[in-house]
């Protein structure tokens, strides 16, 4: 006759057994590698604008600045930069993650 801890011996095995297999599985230790795209993104190059030419309209109290037209077209151009570079990583990140736009 069989002894009851031999029993409890091949149970416990089985059970351990069943659970290794299940975590392995899960875990996703499987063959295959996981492929990362290379991504290169040129970041703009961004004009500067130095704080010496922006003056205060009102006095002390500083609330409107006054710039010149070469100033406003450096900035709306810079804004301009950063709104294709945010729309490019946009565009980047779509075609990684394969959601239609």
């Amino acid at each position: 006759m069989i002894s009851y801890r031999f029993l409890e011996t091949v149970w416990t095995l089985t059970i351990l057994s069943v659970l290794a297999i299940a975590v392995w599985s899960l875990t996703g230790c499987t063959g295959v590698q996981c492929v990362k795209p290379i991504i290169s993104i040129e970041r703009p190059i961004l004009p500067e604008t130095q704080a010496s030419e922006f003056r205060c309209v009102d006095g002390e109290k500083c609330e409107q600045l006054q710039i010149t037209s070469e100033v406003y077209r450096s900035l709306r151009l810079r804004d301009l930069l950063l709104h294709q570079y945010a729309e490019q990583l946009e565009l980047t990140v779509r075609e990684l993650a394969e959601v239609p736009k």
